[in-house]
C-alpha cells in the first residue's frame, strides 16, 4: 500500500467526525442541549486521531521525506504546514467556547473548522497527493509506510466515533 493510500483512509474517518460535529453544531443553533461528554469526545477524536495521529504521520514521516525531493519547495507543502496549524488554533477555540458555555462561538468555530478541514483534505487528496506520487521513487514511499505504520492509535475512538455518528447521524421519522 502506498503511504497516499494510507493518509486516505485517514481523511474518510476524519470527514465522518466532522458530520458528527456539524450535527453537534446544528442542534446547538437549534437551542437543543448537547451532552458534555459527547463534544468532548469528538474533539478527543480530533486532537488525538487527526492530530497526533494523522498530521503527526504527515508531518514526521511524509514531510521530511517529501523535502528531500525537487518538490520541497511546492507551495503546497507550506500550506499544508500552515492549515495544520490553523486546524489547532480551531479546535482550542471550540473547547474554550465548550467550557465557557458560549452556543454561538461554538457554532462558529465548529463551522469554520469543518470548512478548513473539508478544503484542507481536498487540498491533499487532489494537489499534495499527486505531488507525493510524481515526487517520491517507490524506496522513499515505503520509508514512509514503514514510519506510518509505527504510528499508533486506540481502537477506542473509532468506537466511539461510530458511537457519535449512530446518536447524531441517524435519521429519526
Amino acid at each position: 500500500m502506498k503511504c497516499t493510500e494510507l493518509l486516505i483512509q485517514d481523511h474518510k474517518a476524519i470527514l465522518r467526525a466532522l458530520d458528527v460535529l456539524g450535527q453537534m453544531a446544528n442542534r446547538v443553533e437549534e437551542h437543543q442541549v448537547l451532552e458534555h461528554d459527547d463534544v468532548e469526545n469528538i474533539l478527543r477524536f480530533l486532537r488525538s486521531f487527526a492530530d497526533e495521529y494523522h498530521q503527526g504521520k504527515e508531518e514526521s514521516a511524509l514531510f521530511p521525506e517529501l523535502r528531500r525531493t525537487q518538490s520541497a519547495q511546492e507551495p503546497a507543502l507550506r500550506q499544508m504546514l500552515f492549515e495544520h496549524d490553523q486546524e489547532r488554533s480551531l479546535v482550542e477555540a471550540i473547547e474554550e467556547a465548550l467550557f465557557t458555555r458560549k452556543g454561538p462561538e461554538f457554532v462558529h468555530f465548529a463551522h469554520r473548522f469543518i470548512d478548513l478541514i473539508r478544503s484542507h483534505v481536498r487540498k491533499e487528496d487532489n494537489i499534495l497527493f499527486e505531488i507525493v506520487e510524481r515526487s517520491l521513487t517507490p524506496e522513499q514511499d515505503e520509508k514512509v509506510v514503514a514510519a506510518c505504520e509505527k504510528f499508533e492509535i486506540s481502537p477506542i475512538f473509532m468506537a466511539e466515533l461510530r458511537e457519535l455518528e449512530w446518536k447524531y447521524m441517524r435519521k429519526v421519522a
